[in-house]
């Protein structure tokens, strides 16, 4: 009578064993120098910043009154006004550069090679050109041709060309991830290129590159902050007007308020949308 073994197969490495096995574990007297480093550069920062409180207390920057110039009404509207044109921006901005950016990552896989070359050298230079160097073209250069765009173009279109780019080579990288097979099956069904694209590749690398689409978000947010070069009032600039305004009619120095708050609502949204990014990107996994 036989018997049959089985074998087991080794589960996965714990990521403790993983590090163990890439660093030596530290003894006894390495783990008292780590403790003790790490509550000499606890205590270093902890001094700086009182260090910093301390500075910004003296120069009258913590001030109530300081703080409360933001309590008003008016000038919570105004902030309001300010977060809602940043949020237009960053949404026309990515309405329009994320299809964009499909299409021309599409384009850049044709078969064409003239096509792929006009296409790869329009998303290189895209990628290469400062985002402040387009917004003075459109600011400067555009007027001279009798075609004068408002300041929410001014903005958005630099965004547009930069980001659209970029999200160009997200999705070509996505299609090129799939397996080959894919579109050889579809090939051999009879599917077209175009169709294949359209039907097999192009859902599964958008399914893909859906995360880096949401961080993408950020990014465009975050450029936003360059509409004081055209006098757009989005945040940044708004605190800047704020603050001047502030200290020329009430000899108020609100400059560290503004800005703080500025950063706070920057960093609320951006933390937002990166817990979105990560809750997609563990669906789609």
């Amino acid at each position: 009578m036989s018997t049959a073994t089985t074998a087991r197969r080794p589960g996965p490495c714990p990521a403790s064993a993983q590090a163990s096995s890439l660093f030596d574990a530290p003894g006894p007297r390495g783990r008292r120098r780590i403790r003790l480093v790490s509550v000499v550069v606890g205590a270093a920062l902890l001094g700086l910043a009182a260090a910093g409180t301390w500075q910004l207390w003296r120069a009258g920057q913590l001030e109530y009154p300081s703080w409360r110039y933001f309590l008003g009404q008016s000038i919570v509207s105004y902030l309001a006004r300010a977060l809602g044109d940043t949020l237009l921006v960053t949404a026309v901005g990515a309405l329009l550069s994320f299809p964009l950016g499909v299409a021309l990552g599409w384009l850049r896989l044709s078969r064409h090679r003239a096509v792929r070359v006009c296409v790869g050298a329009w998303i290189d230079a895209m990628r290469a050109v400062p985002m402040l160097l387009l917004i003075y073209f459109f600011l400067l250069a555009v007027p001279r041709w009798g075609l004068t765009l408002p300041p929410l173009w001014m903005l958005t279109l630099p965004i547009v060309m930069c980001v659209s780019a970029t999200t160009a080579e997200v999705f070509r990288s996505g299609v090129r991830a799939l397996d080959r097979g894919q579109r050889e099956a579809a090939l051999a069904l009879g599917m077209g290129e175009a169709l294949t694209m359209r039907l097999v590749l192009a859902p599964q690398a958008l399914r893909l590159m859906l995360p880096t689409l949401i961080t993408q978000l950020v990014t465009i947010l975050k450029n936003t902050s360059l509409g004081y070069v055209v006098a757009y009032g989005e945040l940044m600039h708004s605190a800047r007007l704020l603050s001047s305004s502030a200290q020329a009619l009430h000899r108020l120095d609100v400059y560290l308020p503004a800005y703080l708050i500025v950063a706070l609502l920057f960093v609320t949204i951006n933390w937002l949308l990166g817990a979105a990014a990560r809750r997609v990107e563990a669906r789609t996994r």
